[in-house]
């Protein structure tokens, strides 16, 4: 990602030439303050002091403008920036949400994202702009007072490489592990938090030894005690920061002791004094430095790849799974173990396993919103256009969306008679204008379900992949929906705990902890005894 584009750039550059400006005219003010108070103590003419002080005066005006016209355009360089990242980010969590949600739990992601993209605010502010405009004021000074003093330039030179160069390289090393640190543990104390609100009533009524209520304040504790490292951290880096400007002018201060430029002693202290003032923004550098760099790496992260434009496929069979196997990012066991699949046109497929034995997670790998070996019309899943491939798809997941609105509007269709005429043939009791909550809330399970049916039937995908798609349906609706699935010229993927319902199926798939134990017909899955007993003790417990 590229979060500083040219014109954001060009902003930058300006904000930084006036920040300089800014800063010499501070400079040349205390410069000629010191200057007018030498003369004054050497009875120069009256005209002289006024020329000093008017020109002060000038100084003092165009530092006030010249601070106004910085703050104005690196603010708004940085808030432009900031609108960029945060609609480029937003596109690439829509795009690839799912495969996001599988290597971070939900509450972690969104919070890290949000709190990332606002950390990279002090990028343009804390990061970049403070180091260059002190250390191009301190070029120009020092090549201005090279004239009067060498030795005082030289003090100010190997201090301020200290302070902008050596102390923070130091202090952002250490700083790293912290912020990481601080990272970790804010994260951990967020999810504790999330589900601590999410489960209160839950909490309450069982958790009557205050067990997670412990384990949340030991992580609030452990998030606050980070915290304070860095707090201890940036306190020893500020103290450093002051003892060497002390040293320096000190210093200065020595060597100008002895000078014959008496007249300029003064102006030579003055402006050593403003130009460490300089360094001041310098303070939080190391936090800010690694909390940047961090955030930026976070936001990298999600979904790299996914601008890649891949083939556009017209067609997708034969769709193929070889020897794939997947694990979550936060599990260690595999999910999947060894699947090997082939779909062709027309094909009908029906997986049955017991819970928790992967066939959502394989039927999730299928549709593609996992990265895996599977390949698409001969063609790496990886090198394929992702989103054109969903578009071939028909899915019906275990929860289904219905908006506040009209039958048809939800299911976004203007043929009103070929609505009327599903709605009929699946004995739904509405029209095609009959108004439906937000969410379906009025709808039964089985008239979701029977809903979003006909979506996917006014779609005509030619691959289905339906996950329990029977799910409190009635027998009768049951049967209807079936037929209708057995007489598609589509390739249908029917997961279902029944698997009596898959008797006139091509082939059957038996998943047993993350493996494919078993395929076959339907006579030649049930004739397995180990297959058939397994089931038989999976529907008594069930019912």
């Amino acid at each position: 990602m590229r979060i500083i584009n040219k014109e954001t750039r060009r902003a930058l550059t300006i904000a930084i030439i006036i920040g300089t400006i800014g800063g010499l005219t501070a400079i040349g003010m205390f410069s000629l303050s010191g200057l007018m108070l030498s003369r004054s103590a050497f009875k120069v003419p009256l005209y002289t002091l006024t020329i000093l002080v008017a020109t002060i005066k000038l100084f003092g005006v165009l530092r006030a403008f010249a601070r106004y016209f910085e703050r104005l355009i690196s603010h708004e360089a940085t808030f432009t920036m900031l609108k960029d990242i945060r609609v480029e980010t937003f596109d690439r969590l829509i795009s690839d949400f799912v495969n996001l949600h599988s290597k971070w739990q939900l509450s972690t992601l969104l919070e890290r994202t949000v709190n990332d993209i606002e950390k990279l605010q002090n990028i343009l502010l804390r990061v970049i702009y403070p180091p260059v405009v002190a250390m191009l004021t301190t070029v120009v000074v020092c090549v201005i007072y090279s004239f009067y003093s060498v030795e005082s330039v030289v003090v100010i030179i190997i201090a301020m490489t200290i302070i902008l160069g050596i102390l923070p390289f130091i202090f952002s090393s250490f700083m790293a592990r912290l912020t990481k640190l601080t990272q970790h543990t804010r994260s951990a104390f967020m999810k504790r938090l999330t589900d601590y609100q999410l489960g209160r009533e839950d909490i309450n009524v069982f958790d009557q030894r205050g067990h997670y209520v412990k384990m949340l304040n030991q992580s609030q504790e452990h998030y606050e005690a980070s915290l304070m490292k860095e707090k201890r951290m940036n306190i020893t880096y500020d103290f450093l920061l002051n003892l060497i400007s002390m040293l320096a002018i000190w210093g200065v201060l020595y060597v100008v002791a002895d000078s014959s430029n008496v007249i300029m002693y003064a102006s030579i202290v003055m402006v050593t004094i403003t130009l460490f003032e300089l360094a001041i923004p310098m303070t939080n550098f190391p936090f800010y430095h690694q909390e940047t760099k961090q955030a930026l790496a976070h936001i990298e992260s999600l979904s790299a790849g996914s601008d890649q434009q891949g083939d556009v496929l017209t067609q997708i069979f034969p769709v193929e799974l070889n020897d794939v196997r997947f694990t979550y990012n936060d599990q260690q066991r595999p999910t999947l173990n060894n699947i090997t699949m082939r779909i062709i046109q027309g094909q009908k497929i029906g997986i049955i396993g017991g819970s928790g034995s992967g066939k959502t997670t394989l039927l999730h790998l299928i549709a593609g919103l996992y990265e895996s070996e599977q390949t698409v019309a001969g063609k790496s899943m990886s090198s394929i256009d992702r989103e054109a491939y969903f578009k071939q798809l028909n899915v019906m997941q275990q929860h289904n969306h219905f908006f506040q609105g009209t039958i048809q509007e939800n299911l976004f269709s203007d043929d009103r008679a070929e609505i009327e005429s599903y709605l009929n043939h699946f004995n739904l009791p509405f029209h095609a204008d009959t108004e439906i909550n937000e969410f379906g809330a009025q709808l039964s399970g089985g008239e979701r379900r029977r809903l979003h049916f006909i979506r996917l039937l006014m779609r005509r995908s030619p691959l289905w992949l339906l996950d329990e798609p029977f799910n409190g349906v009635d027998v009768h609706n049951r049967n209807l929906m079936l037929s209708t699935l057995l007489h598609l010229d589509a390739a249908v993927i029917l997961i279902s705990h029944e698997v009596e319902l898959l008797k006139d199926f091509d082939i059957i798939y038996v998943i047993h902890e993350g493996r494919l134990t078993a395929a076959g017909s339907y006579d030649e899955v049930m004739n397995n005894p180990l297959i058939s007993e397994r089931f038989s003790r999976v529907k008594e417990l069930m019912v």
